[in-house]
């Protein structure tokens, strides 16, 4: 009788306590209480979150729903914001979280958001209307993610990931463990924002996998999402797993491309690849098996290689896992190629990659050309490549067979603001910032520099009325801003004791200067300063550098620069014309930070013009990029017009030491009593780079060192082309 009386209580306690069905209940609660309200929550109850701004949080939630009535947390889009050092691990069964805002922080995990995919191991879960914008860590080469997916059939739809600037992968789906395989997750309807050029591999938009799982099956369908200027590195969307889709997805002036790095049975179809010309958009590269590529538009891809519109791979001979298997049996079908630059087959092909594709189906695609260029290229042999039933609207010469000549119908390309409307709907609102007008202020002759450049804004424009300026601490750049001289010859010096720099860089700045004479003379009392402009020790955002007319003198010390890119920097770009260094201990253009030899350097295009170099000890123009890795395109070189004078002489010295640019152009450039204990030029470039040296004179200096090619010039007029 006791038994059945606390039976009785117990089954009555638990059906006051459990909600009848259609019964749900809402608890209205601030971000922390939101794991307390989980706790409680049964299925179909949702936790409605306070609008608030919420800085420093490290949230773990845990909820199990049904199919039927899945637990939500929710707000109400744009009222909760999440910022500072903060992450997000969710798992469970049936868990929807909507509505966050991740903004201008830095995740205080491996990712901002992440799937559980341990203990608390995510299953059917779903993050939806969420945005993470601007959340990075302050070292750009630390590496994290926006979203990290593990655990199956989880989904990630109408978010925005968007301003990306630390190394690596905006959304990684994690196959490590039992529990992650044939997952079936699905990414949908997302917006995947700028991603500007990184400057090394690891820098993807999506990868799915890794090297080491590429033959395990993962089942994730990648659909209707925009890729929006995605251009970290090569690949786009990095596929390293068997049994992938990736449909009805838009690609927009992405420079890098579709890969299917590694894996078997992957589907392409139904994308649209919009490139306007834009150098290095890309469409798909290929490698492994069993691969269909079917009913894509690609239209105004200029990328060529691995950011070719289609890059069909050599293979590497009994290949490791994370090189590159034979590519076999790839179907390419009923897609429409509009204006592209390069249709490639056996890209890669070298020394090490020698083994071409086999049993390639390139059928009943139609091609239109406007120019005059065959897009078509065969690096390797095509015995293996069948063309069958396509058309094209020119007879060009070096066509393949298989290829009929006829009018070719247009497809209809969606406009940007159509690609928006038709993925993600609409973006949400940027967070705003108030921003004071553009303006020109005119600094006084006795003004405090530092303190003035620390009051700029977006855009501003200072004009120094003073003929110098004495510097007790560094001019720290942090926004976007111009510096010219009135008189044109304004001087900058240190008095004081710390000054490393006269003028850094830093997170989020960018510099025109204009007219400057950096002076880096030692005072009594004073500090020598190494630099005249460089970047802080680290930076997450790339920025630009331009500097006219401006001379560098006076730097004493032994390793010095006048401008130099430091470690974990990027620059977009980087623009020295009608520039003076002289008198110097130290170099002049340094951009050789990154010495790791994994591909990564300091800068991606790189302009020096009409430039005097004059009785330097060091290196005039220093660029490094070691290693061969070829997940990107850069740098981009170009010296012109350019004047050496006894620079560089001591020992295995070079007056341009130029290792590794994948573009690079000197020309008309005289050297004159430089380089004479080493070379004048220095280059260590690979098969694929792109190198030109022309019209330079050299007298009384060193000879021009390639890996690839050697030349010695003794006389006066000598004119060459590498």
């Amino acid at each position: 009788m006791e038994v059945r009386k606390h039976l009785y209580e117990g089954v009555l306690a638990l059906m006051l306590a459990t909600p009848m069905t259609g019964e749900a209940r809402d608890y209205v609660t601030s971000l922390p209480g939101v794991a307390d309200c989980l706790k409680k929550a049964v299925a179909g109850d949702r936790v409605i979150i306070e609008a608030g701004t919420y800085r420093d949080v490290d949230l773990k939630w845990k909820a199990v729903g049904t199919k039927q009535a899945p637990i939500t947390v929710e707000a109400k889009p744009g009222t909760v914001l999440i910022t500072g050092r903060s992450s997000l691990v969710m798992g469970g069964k049936h868990f929807v979280v909507s509505g966050l805002e991740f903004r201008n922080g830095y995740p205080s995990r491996r990712s901002v958001v992440e799937f559980a995919g341990g203990k608390d191991f995510a299953q059917d879960c779903n993050l939806t209307r969420c945005v993470i914008d601007n959340y990075n860590t302050e070292d750009r080469s630390q590496s994290k993610s926006y979203v990290y997916l593990s655990g199956q059939r989880n989904r990630v739809d109408h978010c925005e990931l968007l301003r990306k600037y630390n190394l690596g992968v905006t959304l990684l789906v994690n196959l490590n463990g039992a529990n992650n395989l044939n997952n079936h997750h699905q990414i949908d309807h997302n917006y995947f924002g700028p991603r500007e050029v990184y400057g090394s591999n690891g820098a993807e938009t999506m990868r799915i996998g890794t090297s080491l799982q590429s033959y395990e099956t993962s089942a994730t369908t990648v659909c209707d999402n925009l890729f929006d200027r995605c251009s970290g590195e090569v690949e786009v969307i990095s596929i390293k797993s068997c049994d992938n889709i990736v449909r009805g997805n838009y690609l927009w002036e992405c420079e890098g491309v579709v890969a299917l790095r590694h894996g078997k049975r992957n589907l392409v179809e139904n994308n649209t690849f919009v490139g306007n010309g834009k150098r290095n958009t890309g469409g798909v590269r290929v490698v492994d098996s069993d691969h269909v590529i079917r009913n894509n538009i690609f239209v105004s891809l200029a990328g060529q290689r691995f950011f070719s519109a289609l890059g069909v791979m050599n293979a590497v001979p009994n290949s490791l896992p994370n090189r590159y298997v034979q590519v076999s049996d790839i179907t390419i079908t009923d897609n429409v190629y509009v204006d592209c630059t390069n249709l490639e087959f056996g890209t890669g092909a070298d020394a090490e990659r020698t083994s071409a594709p086999r049993s390639i189906d390139f059928k009943r695609n139609r091609l239109f050309v406007s120019g005059t260029q065959n897009p078509f290229q065969m690096v390797d042999k095509a015995s293996e490549v069948r063309f069958a039933d396509n058309i094209m609207n020119k007879n060009l010469e070096g066509l393949p067979s298989g290829i009929k000549i006829a009018k070719v119908k247009l497809p209809m390309v969606p406009t940007y603001q159509q690609m928006i409307s038709r993925t993600i709907g609409k973006l949400s609102e940027t967070a705003k910032t108030a921003k004071a007008e553009a303006r020109t202020v005119m600094v006084a002759k006795d003004a405090d520099l530092p303190q003035v450049l620390a009051q700029a804004e977006d855009g501003d424009s200072f004009v120094l009325q003073g003929d110098e300026y004495k510097l007790v601490k560094t001019v720290l750049v942090q926004k976007n801003v111009t510096i010219r001289s009135a008189s044109g010859k304004t001087l900058l010096r240190s008095v004081g004791t710390s000054v490393p720099h006269l003028m850094t860089i830093d997170n989020g700045g960018s510099l025109e200067v204009e007219g400057l004479v950096f002076d880096g003379r030692l005072e009594p009392g004073g500090s020598s300063p190494e630099t005249g402009i460089s970047t802080a020790k680290t930076m997450t955002t790339p920025y630009k550098l331009k500097v006219n007319n401006c001379k560098f003198i006076n730097f004493g010390e032994n390793g010095c620069a006048a401008i130099r890119g430091q470690k974990s920097t990027f620059a977009d770009s980087l623009i020295v014309t009608g520039c003076l260094i002289a008198d110097c201990s130290g170099g002049g253009v340094d951009f050789a930070s990154e010495k790791d030899d994994k591909g990564r350097y300091n800068a991606e295009n790189m302009l020096i013009e009409n430039c005097e170099f004059r009785r330097l000890l060091g290196t005039p123009v220093n660029v490094y990029r070691g290693g061969s890795d070829e997940s990107t395109a850069g740098p981009y070189v170009t010296v012109r017009n350019c004047f050496f004078y006894d620079c560089c002489n001591k020992q295995r010295g070079s007056v341009l030491r130029l290792m590794g640019p994948q573009y690079l152009r000197v020309s008309d450039c005289q050297f004159f009593n430089s380089g004479r204990g080493g070379v004048s030029v220095r280059l260590d470039e690979t098969s694929w780079e792109d190198v030109v040296i022309e019209r330079c004179k050299f007298e009384n200096s060193g000879a021009v060192l390639a890996m690839r090619k050697r030349s010695i010039f003794e006389s006066t007029k000598s004119r060459f082309v590498i």
